[in-house]
């Protein structure tokens, strides 16, 4: 695509760059499901760009009537930044609020109807919604890792490689005790592919 006249560099970001912002704070706190086809990503930029003119619509009538700062270049200005650029990571971020706290699938089921998740995987749906916790990870060779899964711990949002990092290490007694930390210890490092199972425990 060729960008010839200052029109054209208008069009794209009128058109593309609100999905694009909307899209990618909505990753940030929701996985989604990987589309590599450039034509289901251009769909999904225009869709969620249609959506923030339709929510911006009063402000943006107002804006082109000449009704709100009819006086004000730069009062124009800064309404067209909020529409383009911040109403959609703002509409994003309440979307995502939503999903996590399950909104959609409460709402519809007062209606009666079930709802299939918008997040891929269940680990992905874990590690997007769960608070912190403490985790206990078991290795394909039954080898057991306590740990905290806080605020400074990860866990991959990439489907080709998982692997999770625990911020905190603890022992486990054998007699089912408490757990203690480990000392010196800066956080553990697991690759997915060594992982059979995690429980998540209070």
């Amino acid at each position: 695509m060729k960008f010839e006249t200052a029109q054209d560099l208008f069009f794209i970001v009128s058109v593309l760059v609100p999905g694009f912002i909307g899209n990618g704070v909505f990753s940030i706190f929701v996985p989604t499901r990987a589309h590599r086809e450039r034509e289901v990503l251009l769909l999904r930029y225009l869709t969620a760009t249609a959506f923030n003119y339709a929510i911006c619509s009063p402000l943006i009538y107002l804006l082109l009537a000449g009704e709100l700062f009819p006086a004000s270049t730069v009062g124009q200005a800064f309404s067209w930044f909020f529409v383009v650029f911040a109403a959609p990571a703002l509409l994003a971020a309440l979307a995502a609020w939503i999903i996590q706290r399950d909104g959609l699938a409460r709402f519809f089921g007062r209606l009666g109807l079930r709802t299939i998740s918008p997040i891929p995987t269940g680990w992905d749906w874990i590690f997007s919604t769960t608070d912190p916790c403490f985790v206990l990870i078991t290795l394909t060779d039954g080898t057991e890792i306590a740990g905290y899964f806080g605020r400074q711990s990860m866990a991959s949002s990439d489907p080709s490689r998982r692997d999770i990092f625990v911020e905190r290490v603890y022992t486990v007694p054998n007699d089912g005790g408490p757990w203690h930390e480990a000392e010196r210890s800066l956080g553990v490092h697991v690759d997915g592919a060594q992982i059979a199972y995690i429980e998540f425990r209070r």
